[in-house]
């Protein structure tokens, strides 16, 4: 069986229920869903909000690889979900949604935690911090 799989790089505010929908299945024992929010703070940093930004045309091919390889390596799975915001994000504002379905929740929340954090690690987005009137690209000198 091959998973399901949807991804996509938007401005527009994520759907928990657009992917909980889009995994659930009559064969999955389990889904999980993550979602990244943007927090009030980092590194000692007030933080008032965030600024994505993409390089779309290989950010949305790296999704789409990232959930082809999810399905791969872990064949029971049933399906994939992966959506991350661009643009001027809010604190408590989710930045990204992660969902996995499988027969079992051992293997949904492993496929799940694998795939956010390739994710972070390899998609080619990148977050702007701001904090009043100071802004920071974590990663790079303050």
């Amino acid at each position: 069986m091959t998973a399901r799989t949807h991804t996509a790089l938007t401005d527009a505010p994520l759907s928990v229920d657009a992917a909980h929908r889009h995994c659930a299945d009559p064969a999955a024992g389990a889904v999980v869903v993550f979602t990244g929010t943007v927090r009030n703070h980092s590194d000692g940093r007030d933080v008032t909000g965030l600024t994505y930004e993409a390089y779309s045309e290989r950010a949305g091919a790296q999704l789409a690889a990232l959930a082809a390889e999810a399905a791969q390596r872990f064949p029971d799975i049933s399906a994939v979900w992966l959506e991350h915001r661009t643009g001027a994000l809010d604190v408590g504002e989710v930045a990204v949604v992660v969902a996995v379905s499988a027969p079992h929740r051992d293997e949904a929340f492993t496929a799940a935690r694998w795939t956010i954090d390739e994710l972070k690690a390899t998609v080619a987005i990148w977050k702007h911090e701001h904090a009043g009137a100071d802004t920071h690209w974590p990663g790079s000198p303050s």
